[in-house]
C-alpha cells in the first residue's frame, strides 16, 4: 500500500469520526493535564514562596560592626554569584533637619551606591537626592521628583523605599537614606541580598570587616537576617524521585495510544483480511495519533501556561519548558504505544473480535 493512499486513509478515518479521534485527544488531554498541572503547581508554588521570602528580608542578611565595615568592599559584593544587593550603611549623628519639622530631626543614614537595590523604590534611584521611608514621605508630603526645605537648601527625593512592617528590623522605618561620600570612611553595616542561599557569598560579607579601625568600646560583630520571622531557612516542596512524573505522562501515553487502537481491532483485522500490511496500518494509527495527540498534549501545555501567568520570565520560562516536555512525553507514548499496539490484533482473530464488539 503506498504511503499517500495510508495518508489518505488517515486522513479519513480523522474527518469521518472512525478513529474517535476527538474523544482521545479529550482523554489525553485531561490525563496530561493532571499530570503537568500537579507539577506546575508545585513548582510555581515554591517559586512565589520563593520571592515572597526574598521580598520580606528573610534573604537580606545583615553584618553589623559599628565603625568597622569596608564600604566599597561591600558594595563591591554586588557582583559575586548569587548577590542579588550589597550596600554600606552609616547612621550619621545629627540626623536632617527640616523646616517642616522645627526642633527634631529624622534619622539619617550615609549609603554607598546600590544600597538603595536592596528595597523595592518607587522612584528613579539614578537620579541624585534621598531616598525616604514611607512613612517620611506621608509626615513630609514629598513624593520622588520633589525636595524637601531645610535650613541649609531644599534636598531632592529621588525616591521612596518601601520598608513594611512585617518583622523586619524596624529602624529604617522612619529614616533618610542618602549618598555616602566616597571617601574611604568606614560603615556601621553591610547589608547582602543573597539568593540563592551560598554560603560563599556570606564568607565573603564577613571579609567587609576593617582589622584596624572602629569604635572603641570593642563591640563585636553580629551576622544576622533583616527579617527572622519566615525561619532561617527556605524549605520547597520536596521534589519527586527523578523520572517518575517523566515516566507517568509517558505511560499514559502509551495506555491512551493502546487503548485507541485496541477499541478499533475488529475495523483493523477487517483490513487486514482484504490484505492491508502491518506496516501499513502502524504508519496510518502513528499519523492518526499524532494529529489528536498534539491537540490533547496542547491543551495539557496550556494548563502549565495559564498557571504561571504573573511570574517574571525567568522563572516561568523554565517552567512551561518542563510541562512542554512532559506534554510531549505523553504525546511520543500515544504514537509510539498505538503504531505498537496494531502488532497485538490478529486476521485470524476477526470472527473472535466480531462475536466481542
Amino acid at each position: 500500500m503506498r504511503t499517500i493512499e495510508v495518508l489518505r486513509e488517515a486522513w479519513r478515518d480523522l474527518s469521518s469520526g472512525a478513529g474517535a479521534g476527538v474523544v482521545c485527544a479529550v482523554v489525553l488531554a485531561v490525563l496530561l493535564a493532571g499530570v503537568v498541572g500537579s507539577r506546575t503547581v508545585t513548582v510555581t508554588a515554591d517559586v512565589r514562596a520563593a520571592a515572597q521570602w526574598v521580598t520580606s528580608g528573610a534573604a537580606t542578611q545583615v553584618f553589623t560592626a559599628a565603625g568597622r565595615i569596608d564600604g566599597r568592599a561591600c558594595a563591591a559584593l554586588a557582583d559575586e554569584p548569587n548577590v542579588l544587593a550589597a550596600g554600606a550603611f552609616r547612621k550619621t549623628e545629627d540626623g536632617m533637619v527640616v523646616a517642616a519639622l522645627p526642633g527634631s530631626s529624622i534619622p539619617t543614614y550615609e549609603v554607598t551606591g546600590g544600597a538603595t537595590a536592596l528595597f523595592s523604590v518607587t522612584g528613579s534611584t539614578a537620579d541624585a537626592g534621598v531616598v525616604v521611608a514611607p512613612e517620611v514621605a506621608d509626615v513630609l508630603g514629598v513624593r520622588a521628583g520633589q525636595r524637601i526645605a531645610t535650613p541649609d537648601g531644599p534636598v531632592p527625593v529621588a525616591g521612596v523605599y518601601a520598608y513594611p512592617d512585617d518583622g523586619r528590623d524596624p529602624e529604617l522605618s522612619y529614616a533618610v537614606l542618602a549618598p555616602a561620600a566616597d571617601d574611604g570612611a568606614p560603615f556601621d553595616t553591610c547589608w547582602a541580598t543573597i539568593w540563592p542561599a551560598d554560603e560563599s557569598a556570606v564568607a565573603a560579607l564577613r571579609r567587609t570587616l576593617l582589622p584596624a579601625s572602629g569604635s572603641e568600646d570593642g563591640e563585636r560583630s553580629t551576622l544576622g537576617q533583616l527579617n527572622p520571622r519566615s525561619g532561617t531557612t527556605f524549605l520547597p516542596s520536596e521534589p519527586p524521585t527523578v523520572g517518575l512524573v517523566e515516566s507517568v505522562a509517558l505511560g499514559l501515553g502509551l495506555v491512551v495510544g493502546c487503548a485507541a487502537v485496541l477499541r478499533r481491532r475488529l475495523s483493523i483485522a477487517s483490513d487486514r483480511h482484504v490484505g492491508v500490511g502491518v506496516a501499513a496500518q502502524a504508519l496510518g494509527i502513528a499519523v492518526q495519533h499524532l494529529a489528536w495527540g498534539s491537540v490533547g498534549a496542547t491543551v495539557a501545555l496550556a494548563v502549565s501556561v495559564v498557571m504561571v501567568r504573573g511570574l517574571p520570565a525567568g522563572d516561568g520560562l523554565p517552567i512551561l519548558t518542563a510541562a512542554a516536555v512532559l506534554s510531549a512525553l505523553g504525546l511520543v507514548g500515544v504514537v509510539v504505544g498505538g503504531a505498537a499496539s496494531v502488532a497485538l490484533i490478529r486476521e485470524r482473530d476477526l470472527h473472535r473480535y466480531f462475536r466481542t464488539r
